[in-house]
Order: C-alpha cells, then sequence, then structure tokens
C-alpha cells in the first residue's frame, strides 16, 4: 500500500469519526464539556460497535467501547440517547456526504468517458408504530424510504435522503439534480418522468431507463402518433432500434431499444403480471402481455458510440444498488431498529448508514485489481478488523498504517469475488468490451 493511499484513507477516517463529529457538535450541543464521552467517542462507539455487529446491545456497545478506552455501561448509553445526539449523528452524516471523493474509478475504459455512472434507487424499512407520526406509510403502518443515489464508476455515495415511505419514487429527483454535463443516469421506471429525461438531456447528461408502456411515442419525421405494439409486430429480428419523439408533454428525441425476450422468459413475466393484477382485482391487457415478450429501453446515448447490444450490457448495471442495499441491511443492519423510543432507533439508523458510508470508503480502491473484488466479502473482512480500529482510536490515530495494511492484505486473501464463467458479472462483461 502506497503512503500517500495510506495517508488518505486514514484522513478519511478521522474526518468521519473525529473531526465530523466535534463540528456537528458544535451545533447539535450533545458534549457542553471534555469527558470521555465527548461526541467524537459517543460516534466511534456506535458506528463501529454496529458495524462490528450490526444487532449489537447496548450493554454491548458500550463492552466494545473498552477498546477505544471509554468506560461506559449501556444504561448511560441509553440516556445518552436523545435529541442532541439525533442532531450529532445526523449532522455527521450530512458533513460525510458532502465529502465526494472520487479517486478510483474502475479500470473499465468505456465507462471512464463518462464523469461518473449514477445510480438511483430507493429502499424502504419497516418502523414500529409509534414512528409514523414522522415516517408514515401506505395504511396507518410505519415506514421510512432510503433514497440513494450510487457513484458505480467511482465507487462514492452522492446521496442519501431519509422520506416517507408513502411518497412515490416518481416525486424523487436526485437523479435530476446529479444529472451534471458528461454523467450517466441509471434508474428504474419508478423514476420515470417525461420533463425528467428531457431536462437530463438539457444538462448534457446521459441516461438509459426501461421504457414506460403509457408514454406516447411519435415519428421524429411527421410527428405522428407510432403504434409501438403493430411496429414490433413488423419486427422479425430479436434486436432493433428507431429514433422517437418521447412523450406527448415534451415530445423529446429519444433512441428507442427493443430485444425480443424467449419464450419462456416472456411467459414467466405474463404469469407474475397476471398474478399480481388479480391480487388487485384487476386483467392484464392484451398490449400490456404482448409487450412483456420484450425488453424496451430508451437512452439518448449516441448511435455511432453506443451499439444497441452496449446499451443493453449497460442497464443491467443498475441492479448493483440492489446488491448495495442488500449489504446494507443483512450484514450490516441498516433495517434492525427495534421497538425503541424514538430517539434511540433514529441514533440507530444514523450510526447504521454512517457505517456503510465508511465501508464504501475504506473498498472503493479495492473494487478491481489483478480480479474483481466482492463488496460483501469485503465488508466482512472490515467488521473482523473493527476491534483494530478501536484500539487506533484509542491510542490517538497510532497505528493506523499498520490497520490498514493488515486489511489490504486481508481484502486480497478474502475478497475476491468468485469468478463465473457461465454467468459473468455486469463489470466482467463490461471489462470484456475492452479485450474484444
Amino acid at each position: 500500500m502506497s503512503r500517500k493511499k495510506s495517508s488518505q484513507h486514514k484522513q478519511e477516517i478521522q474526518n468521519m469519526l473525529v473531526v465530523y463529529a466535534q463540528q456537528a457538535n458544535q451545533w447539535a450541543r450533545f458534549s457542553k464539556r471534555d469527558t470521555a464521552m465527548n461526541a467524537q467517542a459517543f460516534v466511534q462507539a456506535l458506528v463501529l460497535g454496529w458495524l462490528k455487529k450490526k444487532d449489537a446491545s447496548l450493554n454491548e456497545i458500550a463492552h466494545m467501547a473498552r477498546e477505544l478506552g471509554v468506560a461506559v455501561s449501556g444504561s448511560a448509553l441509553h440516556e445518552r440517547m436523545g435529541k442532541e445526539a439525533v442532531m450529532l449523528l445526523a449532522g455527521v452524516l450530512k458533513l460525510a456526504l458532502e465529502e465526494l471523493r472520487k479517486p478510483y474509478p474502475l479500470p473499465l475504459v468505456l465507462l471512464q468517458r463518462f464523469r461518473g455512472v449514477y445510480i438511483t434507487d430507493s429502499s424502504q424499512i419497516a418502523l414500529p408504530q409509534h414512528m409514523a407520526s414522522i415516517f408514515r406509510g401506505n395504511q396507518t403502518n410505519s415506514m421510512l424510504k432510503l433514497q440513494v443515489t450510487w457513484d458505480y464508476l467511482h465507487g462514492d455515495l452522492a446521496a442519501v435522503e431519509l422520506e416517507e415511505g408513502r411518497k412515490p419514487d416518481q416525486k424523487c429527483q436526485l437523479h435530476v439534480r446529479h444529472a451534471q454535463a458528461g454523467t450517466l443516469q441509471l434508474f428504474d421506471l419508478g423514476y420515470f418522468k417525461q420533463e425528467y429525461l428531457r431536462d437530463m438531456d438539457k444538462q448534457g447528461a446521459y441516461f438509459v431507463s426501461r421504457y414506460q408502456s403509457q408514454t406516447a411515442l411519435y415519428q421524429p419525421e411527421t410527428g405522428t402518433s407510432l403504434a409501438l405494439v403493430p411496429w414490433l409486430k413488423t419486427v422479425t429480428v430479436n434486436e432493433a432500434e428507431k429514433a422517437v419523439l418521447l412523450g406527448g408533454r415534451v415530445k423529446w428525441p429519444v433512441r428507442l431499444l427493443v430485444r425480443r425476450l424467449s419464450q419462456q422468459a416472456a411467459e414467466a413475466r405474463r404469469r407474475k403480471a397476471k398474478k399480481k393484477a388479480r391480487t388487485q382485482g384487476k386483467t392484464c391487457s392484451a398490449a400490456y402481455l404482448f409487450l412483456l415478450g420484450w425488453d424496451l429501453l430508451v437512452t439518448n446515448l449516441e448511435a455511432d458510440t453506443w451499439a444497441l447490444a452496449q446499451v443493453f450490457d449497460l442497464y443491467p448495471i443498475r441492479f448493483q444498488i440492489e446488491w448495495l442495499f442488500r449489504v446494507w441491511k443483512d450484514q450490516l443492519g441498516v433495517a434492525m431498529l427495534g421497538k425503541w423510543r424514538i430517539e434511540r432507533i433514529l441514533c440507530q439508523l444514523y450510526a447504521h448508514l454512517l457505517a456503510a458510508i465508511l465501508t464504501h470508503r475504506l473498498t472503493a480502491s479495492w473494487r478491481w485489481g489483478a480480479f474483481e473484488y466482492s463488496f460483501a466479502k469485503c465488508v466482512q473482512v472490515i467488521q473482523v478488523a473493527v476491534p483494530g480500529l478501536m484500539r487506533c482510536f484509542a491510542r490517538n490515530g497510532w497505528g493506523f498504517a499498520a490497520w490498514l495494511k493488515r486489511l489490504e492484505d486481508d481484502f486480497r486473501a478474502f475478497g475476491r469475488k468468485t469468478k463465473r464463467r457461465k454467468s459473468p458479472s455486469t463489470a466482467q462483461i463490461i471489462y470484456n468490451w475492452g479485450l474484444s
């Protein structure tokens, strides 16, 4: 590990768990005097404690805090989890997200044409009923929705927003706000809105999205309506594309890309759609069932640079954020909040999110080297190494370089992704473009 790289990782860790805690404490007023359980010790104990063990009790967190050189009881931690503690942890999260770093792009040459590859998606977390006054669900329940934008190219989180679970994704504008010139935006149908696609194009950003079947299409030459189903019935090949104007309100020029599914895959989709319709007391139209036999994408990527097959290989990058959410929930316990009072639940939530951000900062440069790394396996390595990091903080930073060196050795030994010859990963498919 280079000295520059080690110094940078050390600074990132200290910023998040020391500097930002001190800065956030200035307005949160969590710690008003210099005590052993000051703002930074509180943040370190919660973030690293729950990173080490996702479902740790406060008594276990207090036990682990001894590695930080802090003597505290579980009941004392519980008492400190008031509104000031919530403000402190929320402030640290805000500051951590403001410090976006992009030093480690994936070695995928074609993706490096973009300034960033941003994936926006959401994930819901069920909350105790008494949280409904803050985060309302669809009925009388309480539900929190995490809106996340992740830069897949550089491995950093661009945004994390908390909102009511009942708020539709279509009202989220994270993908529009991050649509800077030269970036690629990927998202699912929940974020599809013709005005948003127009605005991204105007901002010089690129997008790839599934086509929303209720959105009107027009012939660019004449401006007349394009009947999608009759046109698809004339397509005799398995892949095709057509220049169209998208949306009755904006009529914006895009490429419509179509790929025929296998009979087996199409029938599976149709069975799933019919089952869902029956539970809602509805029926599927013949036109809708026909469209389920096709993958339909819209994009503003230039046809002379990005072939149809490459665009269809690009879009599955979007599903990487679903693996991210799985790691957050299954390994980092972001959804394990318990039935506690509101302040404690919010403290746990913010601490878990900070732990997630810390894992991204530590693994961003280790997603690809001599081989592809697994984020899930690298997170396991970090969790095992947490006590050593705590001891570094107890010694005022002494030993950070050795801890990082051991961490990277363990990444190499235990973090590599299993290579799948029959079903290569999305990154491996894109990497292979450059070899062909």
